[in-house]
């Protein structure tokens, strides 16, 4: 871990003094004291966190003094968060992992409060990161990379794309980015491209250096022309370097290097792709970039075949180069060269060379096996989550469509009620009037007011009777046999003439058709009397029709008894 004795015994002691005025500033309890500090504590770590983002140097001192200060004096929760920006902030600034053993607890605090505390989650996730870099850091390429896809599973699971914003946008960005040079490494092209993607995605959330997402869009075109996608390659070159807003960086001359060569495999125009790699290796700054220059145009002298330019500029990176791949990428030309001339004597050398990394190649092949499964449960995940999400957000859309049109239904039920009723006052008023004018008025109401014809109103007028019910709904209110005869007796007491009129038009004989005329003298409509005459809505229209034949018109059946009279 390192150390900033220069500064740390000042901060310390001011700290200390810090705490020391807020312990003399009240007479609260202990209780109360302890509150006050734990509160003090996160409020300090959050300001480190805040810092990490922007001055990562400047976080790591400020988490080693606040470290030494509290000396273990602080609450389970403070003391797994400071763990995980320790760890961080060595990562941020290039030291190795001297936590391990804490960040691993801090691990299974946040892991334990995740599920039912979304607030936790962006920690967890950053607390699985630095795990993933721990064992990084140790060659546990697959565990690490394990635990990189966790981190990514727990962010996705608990926050909308929407709120993947600000510092959520950034974290993400840099694990999908840290996935793809990862798979890069291990030449698995399209995974490697679906995290790039990925990447660039968050990179437009929160404003990053436009070197960022342009090192990305480069990463898509080399994974590209690896799987001979040349036209998918020269596309994803030219945006990256539309996207660099400087033309005189590396970055800027590394895609114009990839552009060349790339163009030479389209064009086959070997002077012009050389003449150009020319004029970007004058341009090189160091001893990388300029091998890295060479191996190119050494790769060009040596497809076409060429072979004794190739060796030049392949030697000299062989012999001079402190950089592993490009120096395995010239040991891997020469050897080739050394077979087609028959340099026997060389063969061996290159061969030594580039023994162990066959090895390591074998070694890779199990590691890309697993991560390869890795990936596919990641993303078979990730394809649920959104199929889920899917489903969750069409039937919110059903339930507010659902809702929407329940409220419609009500609005125009209660709309037509209104005007039903006052129609029905209003068809009330005039039937009476007509049945009345019939019958005279003393006979309707003496006839009404009977007990038996009371009971019959009383019984049905509350009952929101609809077309499709059965008597079978209703069967304390189908009227009995006996009932029956009682409402013929009282009918032909007040209304002689009643049944007299019935027999001239031949319905006498049908003793349900007289019963459905005496129902109609108290008001009664048709459901209501399919209902107490314990018959279905069909057949009660039917005997209707009967009705209007036999009364020749509609008119003179409404003079005669009004069918839609309202209950009295």
């Amino acid at each position: 871990m390192p150390t900033f004795a220069g500064m740390k015994w000042v901060r310390s002691i001011a700290f200390l003094m810090l705490l020391a005025a807020f312990a003399a500033c009240g007479d609260n309890s202990a209780t109360v004291e302890t509150q006050n500090f734990a509160s003090l504590q996160t409020r300090q770590l959050q300001a480190i966190d805040s810092l990490m983002w922007q001055q990562p140097d400047s976080a790591l001192a400020q988490i080693i003094d606040y470290m030494d200060c509290t000396d273990g004096a602080c609450t389970v929760s403070t003391a797994h968060y400071a763990h995980l920006l320790l760890a961080e902030l060595l990562y941020k600034n290039d030291y190795e992992q001297t936590n391990r053993a804490e960040l691993l607890r801090a691990v299974a605090y946040y892991d334990s409060l995740c599920a039912e505390n979304d607030d936790i989650a962006f920690l967890d996730a950053r607390a699985h990161y630095m795990n993933g870099v721990g064992f990084y850091e140790r060659d546990s390429v697959v565990a690490a990379c394990a635990e990189y896809l966790k981190a990514l599973e727990v962010m996705e699971s608990h926050f909308d794309e929407k709120e993947l914003i600000g510092h959520k946008a950034r974290f993400m960005a840099m694990v999908y980015s840290h996935l793809t040079s990862l798979f890069s490494d291990l030449y698995l092209q399209e995974q490697c491209i679906f995290f790039a993607k990925a990447a660039l995605k968050h990179y437009s959330k929160y404003g990053a250096p436009s070197w960022h997402p342009s090192w990305i869009l480069t990463e898509i075109g080399i994974q590209h022309e690896i799987l001979e996608n040349l036209d998918s390659a020269e596309y994803y070159f030219q945006k990256a370097t539309e996207t660099l807003n400087d033309t005189n960086c590396l970055s800027y001359r590394d895609i114009a290097s990839l552009c060349t060569y790339l163009s030479y495999r389209k064009d086959h125009n070997p002077q012009l792709a050389l003449e150009r790699m020319y004029g970007i290796l004058a341009q090189a700054e160091n001893d990388k970039e300029y091998y890295s220059r060479s191996s190119t145009i050494g790769e060009i002298f040596y497809l076409e075949k060429q072979y004794d330019s190739a060796w030049v500029y392949l030697c000299r990176i062989y012999e001079n180069s402190q950089f592993d791949d490009i120096k395995k990428q010239a040991a891997e030309r020469l050897l080739e060269i050394c077979k087609t001339q028959g340099r026997d004597s060389e063969i061996l050398e290159y061969a030594n060379y580039l023994a162990p990394y066959a090895n390591q190649l074998e070694n890779h092949s199990a590691m890309r096996s697993q991560l390869i499964e890795l990936y596919n449960t990641f993303r078979q995940k990730a394809l649920e989550r959104q199929y889920q999400q899917i489903i969750i957000k069409n039937s919110r859309r059903t339930v507010a469509l659902l809702f929407g049109l329940l409220i419609f239904m009500v609005a125009i039920v209660v709309l037509f009620h209104h005007k039903d009723k006052r129609s029905l006052r209003q068809l009330k008023s005039e039937s009476l009037g007509e049945v009345q004018n019939h019958f005279g008025e003393n006979s309707l109401e003496h006839f009404l007011a009977e007990p038996l014809c009371q009971e019959i109103l009383h019984s049905i007028v509350d009952k929101n009777i609809k077309r499709s019910a059965t008597p079978a709904d209703y069967p304390e209110l189908v009227l009995n046999e006996s009932q029956l005869q009682q409402l013929a007796l009282v009918v032909n007491r007040y209304f002689g003439s009643f049944e007299s009129q019935l027999e001239q038009r031949g319905l006498k004989s049908n003793p349900v058709l007289v019963n459905l005329c005496h129902l109609y003298l108290l008001g009664m409509d048709e459901k209501q009397t399919a209902i107490l005459l314990n018959r279905d809505y069909s057949s009660i229209k039917r005997y209707e029709k009967k009705l209007k034949n036999a009364f020749e018109t509609q008119e003179n059946m409404v003079s005669f008894l009004r069918n839609h009279v309202s209950s009295i």
